[in-house]
């Protein structure tokens, strides 16, 4: 007798969203390790400069292109 996904799910209390979550061994890598690394270079370098002129430099200087929310967002992380 072959039980269903969601009744065995149901029947031991375990919620659908653990048990469809994807293994850690099965993530991908952090596409934006790159980039991580970039600002904290350019953070450590200029400590008073905000995401703007982050931004202006990844855009301008190293000719990246980048979104500016996603430059905010990690320089917040």
């Amino acid at each position: 007798m072959d039980m269903s996904k969601c009744l065995a799910r149901k029947l031991f209390g375990i919620a659908r969203s653990t048990y469809w979550r994807t293994p850690i061994a099965q993530t991908p890598a952090d596409p934006d390790a790159d980039l991580r690394a970039t600002l904290r270079k350019y953070a450590r370098e200029h400590p008073l400069h905000g995401f703007r002129r982050a931004w202006a430099h990844l855009r301008h200087d190293l000719s990246l292109s980048v979104n500016k929310k996603k430059v905010h967002r990690l320089l917040k992380e």
